[in-house]
């Protein structure tokens, strides 16, 4: 089956966005006068709670549950998130979080030789419009074939979401590469009948990535190779179209071979 599409699951693929976050939320307590720092052992704590949106309340039950009732009446368990996530946004569009090294350059390659892009993220819209915007301007946000966010879904399901990008791409799953940062998100795509490419990002680097083809540390340059955390990629060092390609050839002749 020929590779006619790749989608990019974004927040952590795209750009190590959750960095971002911590920092912002970081200000957000400086500027309420809490002098709390989470570092970046505290902040995977904080994302492993898995309950978006409630991150705070979630670290503030496990770490200063003396103060939980006070923050509650004072309505800063909502006012912070708010500001943290204003903070962010102006951050993501001062260039906080660049895209990680491969991501431009995959993309370009792939619009140029005809094969389609898409975005599939369980977060804001807003978030990965201004990654792309920052790095390409309108173009690419006009090239996309297909963009999945949190307003096109009900929940945050990783399978949902790239169900809906399939959906909209309107080709099988067979002839499609998906490149994830996250275990759930490799495993969802994985579930569908995609190929993927597993690119753990600063907070991921511990999961398991069930169902991926290939696990490395990023898509890499020509002069800076990425690192192979698991699988036989290509050679060259860096995911060009021909790498994924070839990767993406041999899972859909497996995948038939064994059908």
């Amino acid at each position: 089956m020929t590779l006619k599409a790749i989608v990019f699951d974004v927040d952590g693929t795209l750009a190590e966005t959750a960095d971002v976050r911590r920092a912002a939320f970081n200000q957000a307590f400086t500027e309420v006068g809490l002098d709390w720092v989470w570092n970046r052992a505290v902040y995977a704590q904080v994302m492993a709670c898995d309950l978006p949106g409630a991150e705070l309340e979630y670290y503030t039950a496990m770490r200063h549950p003396e103060m939980f009732n006070r923050l509650e009446r004072n309505g800063w368990l909502e006012r912070i998130p708010r500001r943290a996530n204003d903070i962010y946004l102006g951050l993501l569009e001062a260039g906080a979080a660049p895209l990680r090294p491969g991501v431009a350059r995959l993309m370009a390659e792939a619009l140029s030789e005809g094969v389609r892009l898409a975005l599939c993220s369980t977060g804001p819209r807003a978030e990965a419009e201004i990654l792309l915007f920052n790095r390409f301007g309108r173009e690419m946000l006009d090239a996309l074939s297909a963009s999945v966010s949190a307003e096109d879904l009900q929940g945050t399901s990783p399978v949902q979401a790239y169900r809906r990008t399939l959906e909209r791409l309107g080709l099988p799953a067979s002839s499609i590469a998906a490149v994830d940062d996250s275990a759930r998100g490799v495993a969802a795509a994985a579930s569908l009948g995609l190929c993927v490419i597993a690119a753990p990002s600063l907070y991921t680097l511990a999961d398991r990535f069930v169902g991926a083809r290939l696990v490395i540390s990023d898509l890499g340059h020509p002069a800076a190779p990425f690192a192979v955390l698991d699988g036989m990629p290509p050679p060259g060092g860096h995911m060009s179209l021909a790498a994924l390609r070839s990767i993406h050839g041999q899972a859909t002749g497996m995948a038939v071979q064994a059908a």
